[in-house]
């Protein structure tokens, strides 16, 4: 019996003994007892309402959920409700709709799907995942293109010491040859990514040369048909050919 119960019990005899007292003319002198304390006893577990989860066997559950805050289990379930929408696997690859750089082709963002869809990727940790590797991939792509460009000045100032004087003249026969075979420029950045700033204006200063020439199989000494027998890289870029 707990002191509650006590506090209950005593309430009642007190009750008891007024009215005994009452009954043998209450002229005696005594004292009259206070008023009994009418409140309810509290539960027999200290005065708290067992907690919701309190049913739960599996201890370690119990503390999950406990640890959580859930005041009911409504709450409860409609958590697990979201966390269900937030790690869903889609249907197909197609309905990941991971995102694609502006002006790339989605065919890496197709197989992309297909491998996160094999994994059982949750739609929106896919989506994520393509947005970081897009940044790390443009990030990447900016700094190769700064390094080449850095380089590309480091080449260029190299051959204008080389070439010294003629720079100007040698670069202007680079232009004339450009211009004269309405290269465009899509295609010398394709070239220049290929061999490098300053061995391209090499190239197109070679063909100019030939073209102010009247030719484009320059004779050398001893050659009586000059380099009619040599290929096009050995004319014009000797730098190419493995010696």
């Amino acid at each position: 019996m707990n002191v509650l119960n006590k506090r209950g019990l005593f309430a009642r005899l007190l009750r008891q003994q007024a009215g005994e007292g009452g009954a043998e003319g209450g002229s005696g002198g005594e004292q009259t007892p206070p008023p009994a304390d009418l409140t309810p006893p509290a539960s027999q577990e200290g005065g708290t309402q067992p907690a919701w989860h309190d049913s739960i066997q599996d201890e370690g559950l119990k503390a999950f959920i406990s640890g959580k805050g859930f005041k009911d289990a409504g709450e409860a379930a409609k958590a697990l409700q979201d966390l269900e929408g937030k790690t869903a696997v889609p249907e197909s690859p197609e309905a990941y709709q991971l995102p694609v750089p502006e002006g790339q082709d989605a065919a890496f963002a197709t197989e992309a799907a297909k491998w996160m869809h094999e994994a059982g990727v949750p739609a929106e940790q896919a989506q994520a995942l393509a947005t970081k590797w897009n940044e790390y991939a443009a990030a990447q792509q900016q700094a190769a293109d700064l390094a080449r460009e850095q380089q590309g000045e480091a080449d260029l100032a190299t051959l204008r010491k080389e070439w010294g004087q003629q720079f100007d003249a040698n670069a202007e026969l680079g232009r004339r040859a450009v211009r004269t075979f309405g290269v465009e420029a899509d295609a010398i950045e394709k070239i220049s990514s290929a061999l490098g700033d300053a061995e391209t204006l090499r190239l197109f200063s070679r063909i100019g040369k030939h073209l102010g020439e009247g030719t484009l199989a320059p004779t050398t000494a001893g050659s009586g048909q000059g380099g009619a027998d040599k290929s096009i890289e050995e004319v014009f870029y000797p730098s190419m050919i493995k010696k």
